[in-house]
Protein backbone atom coordinates (compact mmCIF):
# COMPACT_ATOMS: atom_id res chain seq x y z
CA UNK A 1 0.00 0.00 0.00
CA UNK A 2 1.90 3.23 -1.18
CA UNK A 3 1.04 6.83 0.13
CA UNK A 4 0.85 9.10 -2.64
CA UNK A 5 -0.47 12.18 -0.59
CA UNK A 6 2.82 14.30 0.61
CA UNK A 7 0.61 15.54 3.47
CA UNK A 8 -0.22 12.22 5.08
CA UNK A 9 3.23 11.58 4.63
CA UNK A 10 4.61 14.93 6.31
CA UNK A 11 2.10 13.98 9.68
CA UNK A 12 2.85 10.35 9.56
CA UNK A 13 6.42 11.35 10.04
CA UNK A 14 5.68 14.07 12.49
CA UNK A 15 3.91 11.84 14.89
CA UNK A 16 6.42 9.13 14.70
CA UNK A 17 9.59 11.64 15.88
CA UNK A 18 7.00 13.00 18.18
CA UNK A 19 6.41 9.51 19.96
CA UNK A 20 9.69 8.93 20.17
CA UNK A 21 11.05 11.60 21.83
CA UNK A 22 8.02 11.57 24.07
CA UNK A 23 9.30 7.57 24.69
CA UNK A 24 12.97 9.03 24.78
CA UNK A 25 12.20 11.49 27.75
CA UNK A 26 10.20 8.89 29.67
CA UNK A 27 12.65 6.37 29.51
CA UNK A 28 15.41 8.63 30.51
CA UNK A 29 13.10 9.74 33.25
CA UNK A 30 14.01 6.20 34.98
CA UNK A 31 10.26 5.85 36.25
CA UNK A 32 11.18 2.53 37.71
CA UNK A 33 13.56 4.09 39.98
CA UNK A 34 12.08 4.30 44.00
CA UNK A 35 13.13 7.68 45.81
CA UNK A 36 15.55 5.71 48.03
CA UNK A 37 17.22 4.58 45.08
CA UNK A 38 17.40 8.18 43.43
CA UNK A 39 18.06 9.68 46.65
CA UNK A 40 21.53 6.88 47.79
CA UNK A 41 24.63 8.46 47.90
CA UNK A 42 26.83 6.64 45.41
CA UNK A 43 29.86 4.58 46.95
CA UNK A 44 32.34 6.56 44.56
CA UNK A 45 30.91 10.01 45.73
CA UNK A 46 31.22 9.20 49.20
CA UNK A 47 34.74 8.01 48.97
CA UNK A 48 35.63 11.03 46.55
CA UNK A 49 34.18 13.17 49.65
CA UNK A 50 36.30 11.55 51.90
CA UNK A 51 39.24 12.32 50.21
CA UNK A 52 38.52 15.72 49.20
CA UNK A 53 38.72 16.07 53.64
CA UNK A 54 41.54 14.08 53.82
CA UNK A 55 43.46 16.83 51.20
CA UNK A 56 42.11 19.47 52.78
CA UNK A 57 43.68 18.45 55.92
CA UNK A 58 46.68 17.57 54.71
CA UNK A 59 47.09 21.11 52.69
CA UNK A 60 46.66 22.87 56.21
CA UNK A 61 49.47 20.82 57.63
CA UNK A 62 51.83 22.13 54.50
CA UNK A 63 50.84 25.48 54.89
CA UNK A 64 51.55 25.69 58.63
CA UNK A 65 54.74 23.80 57.85
CA UNK A 66 55.78 25.58 54.74
CA UNK A 67 54.90 28.75 56.95
CA UNK A 68 57.02 27.73 60.06
CA UNK A 69 59.90 26.97 57.23
CA UNK A 70 59.61 30.29 55.95
CA UNK A 71 59.79 32.00 59.01
CA UNK A 72 62.93 30.11 60.32
CA UNK A 73 64.65 30.89 56.84
CA UNK A 74 64.09 34.74 57.37
CA UNK A 75 65.80 34.31 61.08
CA UNK A 76 68.45 32.90 59.99
CA UNK A 77 68.89 34.83 56.79
CA UNK A 78 68.19 37.84 58.55
CA UNK A 79 71.27 36.30 61.12
CA UNK A 80 73.70 35.70 58.44
CA UNK A 81 73.22 39.28 56.84
CA UNK A 82 73.62 40.94 60.17
CA UNK A 83 76.97 38.82 60.33
CA UNK A 84 78.19 39.59 56.25
CA UNK A 85 77.88 43.41 56.98
CA UNK A 86 79.73 43.32 59.87
CA UNK A 87 82.33 41.24 58.22
CA UNK A 88 82.93 42.71 54.82
CA UNK A 89 82.69 45.21 53.10
CA UNK A 90 80.07 45.81 50.71
CA UNK A 91 81.99 45.28 46.52
CA UNK A 92 80.05 47.29 43.89
CA UNK A 93 77.49 45.77 41.83
CA UNK A 94 78.60 45.34 38.25
CA UNK A 95 77.26 47.83 35.80
CA UNK A 96 74.94 46.53 32.57
CA UNK A 97 76.35 46.49 29.34
CA UNK A 98 73.94 46.02 26.43
CA UNK A 99 75.46 44.32 23.30
CA UNK A 100 74.86 44.26 19.72
CA UNK A 101 75.66 40.76 18.14
CA UNK A 102 75.00 39.79 14.75
CA UNK A 103 72.36 38.09 13.43
CA UNK A 104 72.52 34.58 13.37
CA UNK A 105 70.93 33.14 10.16
CA UNK A 106 71.43 35.40 6.81
CA UNK A 107 68.46 35.50 4.87
CA UNK A 108 68.33 36.48 1.52
CA UNK A 109 65.60 37.18 -1.61
CA UNK A 110 65.55 37.45 -4.77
Amino acid sequence: MTSSNHTTRLYTVAATVFVLFVSWAAIAAHPWKSAATVNAKDARLVALAQREQLLRRDMVLVQKLAASAAVSARASSSARTLQSRSATPVAATPSVKVVTLPPLVITRTS
